[in-house]
């Protein structure tokens, strides 16, 4: 119900008998007659249904809080936030809301003035000056009723325990700072909260940070505010595909308002179109207006309250790729920016990245870089874009030196950082006709370690498809490649490989390590593995011949797949061979390698009941590793090699192992694992592991991997009495890697027949094994 209208001169004897004047008081406070006095009470105890003096007293404190707008949708995500804000009230006399425009800072003054007695004031339109008069306003005072209107508000605020809300106090937050000052000083029952991008600064004031809502997971709040707005928006639109759902949200950040905004577009769009317009920006949402949309005026707003240095600093950050900290900043500027970068934060133009790196990391929102970059004439992209990759040079160096011997947390933490910018300096280097190897070279080191990242992975090989790139770089660079590359994409391995020999002529010994070392690499991964073996016995000659530890546990290690892969190798002399690849990985200080050694240990001995306890130990060392270090390929690893050593446990952790691998990029080992997660399944879900190995596989370009899944598929579609697609699935391998039987390890040559060429002799496969058993006993 709304309150009863009340005279001016009613409404200033309510607050003075909520204060507890007597009648004379009252007469003597405003220079009238006791009797007068008497008649606006005895008005007011009319007009409040009040019997008595102290109902009186209680109807006044009520009335003094004026009531909220009621919202027309549901509050969704901000439960917490409420609760934060109502304990800091209980400690504190002024709270500053602060946050992102479009985080939910009114929305949030709105719930929280609906808890208790309150007066909300929206100063959005209000001019430099004028706070005051809006407060009076909002408490229904005005200059002709009241000289002193401070006075005034102070005593129309102090008839009880009250909060004053001042919403969108930015444009006049230095006017408003004071008021709520004195106001505080004059009333010690009152309490402020103000919504605002930037904190005031006052005596006394506490922030209240309000972040964007979480939206990566189904249960997260980013995401029941989209799916409950799409609701209300379309009745029509299926919200079931929650994979969908959850990319759009992240697209969003957990703004609030661009999910409000992206939600109200399903009226028009469907989930698929809406996801495919986010993809390319959020000009959908109206972020580049700068008024007739919700975001696009709430930019501008933001932007307008800028001066022209901070606007360009913006501009500048804005055109970054992707975040930054302030040594990116004075490069991008050519200057120290810090102070401003600071004020940018504490406006809420800016965004901290989590994360415990040495140097602090901040980005632009992306609806807000977009309409940033909208608004900036002066068109510093390129120029931002250029000194990005100039900046990271040396910082790609730094890592490439380092991330192979150095697995502290900072490093790790750093290179984290680090790489996805790398892989966007890379990305401009190359379509600005840079040859940018020692880019490339880093990118590589750091997907070989840490696992291929899908942008990392991208750049990388769009680097290499570029036409003439390759040609241009430098034998170790192009080594360094093939490595990462050999985790996706083999026949780009086999072009770097004939770049590399055709390099050799009579080049350096460095030189023709690079060539034998890629040669060998493509051979081993595309299962010729008995023509890899003289050229790594070449590379591990030449590895030691140079005194490079490092690279000779590489060729070890090649060497020691090469005889896993011939299938004929007795198990001891399999984990002879990865041994020495690990001793050699341990000298050289690369403790990554080494537990990625042990990784192929353990799937070795698997598969041998006499090495089963030893398959165990060594996953469970790996385990304990890739948890410690936060390495998700390697866990990926170990959980596989775990599930081969225990396999009456090994249903779950075979999920798990194709969760992490499908995350981490590693096509050949995740073909593998779906595979063996298929094994104990329904026919249902075996179906759908067995076709997404085939497709996997196909993808690698690694003809085991394609011919193991192939013929598993095969093999269940007969058995299913699917004859013909069983059929046809098998004619669709490339006649290359056609062969071996369904559902099983690929068929190898007989060793009496197969052989191949070692120290110039034609010898058999055991014979090969002696030779290459003997040189690693040499290594």
């Amino acid at each position: 119900m709304s309150p009863p209208s009340l005279t001016p001169r009613e409404q200033e004897t309510l607050q003075a008998v909520a204060r507890r004047l007597t009648n004379a008081e009252i007469a003597r406070e405003f220079g009238l007659s006791v009797r007068t006095v008497e008649s606006h009470i005895a008005s007011l105890r009319r007009k409040l249904f009040a019997e008595s003096r102290g109902e009186l007293i209680r109807a006044a404190q009520g009335y003094a809080g004026r009531p909220v707008p009621a919202p027309t949708n549901s509050f969704i995500g901000g439960d917490e936030s409420l609760a934060e804000l109502g304990a800091l009230l209980e400690e504190t006399r002024w709270v500053t809301v602060t946050g992102l425009p479009g985080v939910g800072k009114s929305r949030l003054a709105v719930e929280a003035a609906r808890l208790r007695p309150s007066v909300l004031v929206d100063l959005h339109d209000t001019p430099v000056g004028g706070e005051l008069a809006a407060v009076a306003s909002a408490l229904g005072l005005t200059a002709a009723t009241a000289p002193s209107l401070v006075q005034a508000c102070g005593v129309a605020l102090s008839t009880g325990p009250l909060v004053l809300f001042l919403d969108n106090a930015d444009r006049v937050a230095e006017k408003t700072g004071k008021l709520v000052g004195e106001l505080l000083g004059r009333v010690q029952t009152l309490s402020v909260v103000i919504t605002s991008r930037a904190p005031l600064h006052g005596a006394g004031e506490t922030v209240l940070e309000l972040r964007p809502l979480a939206s990566r997971r189904p249960t997260d709040p980013g995401v029941a505010l989209f799916v409950d707005r799409v609701r209300a928006a379309s009745r029509a639109t299926d919200v079931s595909d929650m994979s969908r759902v959850l990319d759009i949200c992240r697209r969003l950040e957990g703004v609030p308002l661009a999910i409000e905004l992206a939600a109200a577009r399903t009226r028009h769009l469907s989930l698929a179109e809406l996801e495919r317009r986010l993809e390319t920006g959020y000009e959908a949402l109206g972020a580049r207006e700068s008024g007739g949309t919700a975001l696009g005026a709430t930019f501008a707003w933001s932007w307008d309250l800028l001066d022209a240095d901070s606007r360009s600093v913006l501009a500048h950050l804005a055109a970054l790729p992707r975040c930054f900290d302030l040594d990116l900043a004075a490069s991008v500027l050519g200057r120290r920016v810090d102070n401003v970068v600071l004020d940018l934060l504490d406006r809420s133009l800016l965004t901290g990245l989590p994360g415990r790196a040495e140097a602090a990391r901040y980005k632009v929102p992306g609806a807000l870089g977009e309409f940033v970059r909208s608004r900036d004439e002066t068109a510093v992209g390129s120029l931002v874009a250029q000194r990005h990759a100039a900046h990271h040079l040396p910082v790609a160096n730094l890592l490439a030196s380092q991330v192979r011997t150095d697995d502290r947390p900072q490093t790790r933490e750093a290179a984290a950082a680090a790489y996805p910018e790398i892989a966007a300096a890379l990305s401009w280097a190359i379509a600005h006709d840079d040859p940018a190897s020692e880019l490339a070279a880093s990118l590589a080191v750091g997907i070989e370690q840490y696992g291929p990242d899908p942008s990392a992975m991208r750049a990388l090989i769009a680097a290499a498809e570029t036409p003439g790139q390759i040609q241009r770089w430098s034998p170790p660079a192009l080594v360094e490649v093939g490595r990462a590359l050999a985790l996706a994409r083999l026949d780009l391995v086999d072009e770097l490989a004939a770049r590399a020999r055709s390099l050799v002529g009579e080049g350096a010994a460095e030189v023709r390590l690079s060539a034998d070392l890629l040669t060998a690499s493509g051979l081993v991964h595309r299962d010729r593995a008995a023509q890899a073996l003289p050229v790594l016995q070449r590379a591990v000659a030449l590895a030691r011949e140079l005194e490079d530890p490092w690279t000779r546990a590489d060729a070890l290690q090649l060497l020691a797949k090469a005889l896993h892969r011939l299938g004929e190798t007795p198990t001891e002399a399999l984990l002879r061979a990865f041994e020495a690849a690990r001793d050699a990985y341990a000298e050289a200080g690369d403790s990554m390698h080494v537990n990625n050694t042990h990784y192929m240990m353990a799937s070795v001995a698997a598969t041998d009941p006499a090495w089963r306890a030893d398959a165990v130990r060594w996953a469970e060392q790996c385990i304990d590793y890739a948890v410690r270090h936060g390495n998700e390929l390697e866990l990926g690893h170990a959980r596989l090699a775990h599930a081969r050593a225990l396999p009456d446990q090994s249903a779950a952790e075979l999920a798990e192992a194709v969760r992490l691998l499908r995350r981490a990029g590693d096509l050949r080992c995740l073909s593998r694992a779906l595979l063996e997660a298929a094994e104990p399944q329904g026919a249902q879900r075996r179906e759908e592991l067995l076709r997404e190995a085939v497709h996997v596989g196909a993808a690698s370009g690694d003809p085991r991997c394609q011919r193991a899944a192939s013929l598993a598929l095969a093999s269940f579609l007969e058995e299913r009495g699917h004859r013909a697609e069983a059929a046809a699935v098998h004619r669709s391998l490339p006649a290359a890697v056609r062969g071996g039987r369904p559902g099983g390890r690929a068929r190898t040559r007989s060793a009496v027949t197969a052989s191949h060429i070692c120290r110039g002799r034609t010898v058999t496969f055991r014979a090969a094994h002696g030779c290459v058993t003997g040189l690693i006993r040499m290594s």
